[in-house]
């Protein structure tokens, strides 16, 4: 069987890592081991950091994660391949798609006008600028509204 890896071994130990902060976000490895189909020994050999060959399966992830009430592995897998992860809206959309516009405009301006805020002086923006400002917490806000209209959009296009 060939050890080929894809990626740099530095990926590996962040997925590793996020292994060990999801189960932790469980309660810990017993409390983790009831959540999914894994015993209580493999998931201590998962949250092991002696331990760097033993991934966690997709499913076990993704029960896990359902129990966090957040993406712990799979956001961090997503990044490392080069995507972005938006929750979707709850349920289905119900509400004027003028509504829906006004809010995408509303948080449109908010991620301009602290960009502005940032630019204003110098044409560029720094570390602090963008740590002050919020700068990617105003991006996100305006990329969850975005995605909710796509969502309502999606809704009209099916007839729902």
């Amino acid at each position: 069987m060939s050890k080929a890896r894809q990626h740099d071994i530095s990926v590996y130990q962040r997925l590793d890592r996020k292994q060990r902060e999801l189960i932790s976000a469980c309660g810990g490895i017993e409390c983790a081991a009831s959540l999914t189909r894994v015993a209580q020994a493999q998931m201590g050999r998962y949250h092991n950091r002696n331990a760097p060959d033993q991934q966690m399966s997709v499913d076990v992830a993704i029960d896990l994660e359902k129990d966090a009430g957040e993406p712990i592995v799979s956001h961090e897998m997503v990044r490392l391949l080069g995507f972005e992860v938006v929750k979707l809206p709850e349920g289905r959309w119900e509400g004027d798609i003028n509504q829906q516009l006004a809010a995408m405009l509303k948080e449109m301006g908010d991620v301009v006008q602290k960009m502005g805020q940032a630019l204003a002086d110098d044409g560029c923006i720094s570390k602090n600028e963008a740590l002050q400002l919020c700068l990617r917490e105003e991006l996100a806000d305006l990329l969850q509204v975005g995605v909710g209209m796509d969502v309502a959009i999606k809704q009209i296009e099916e007839g729902e």
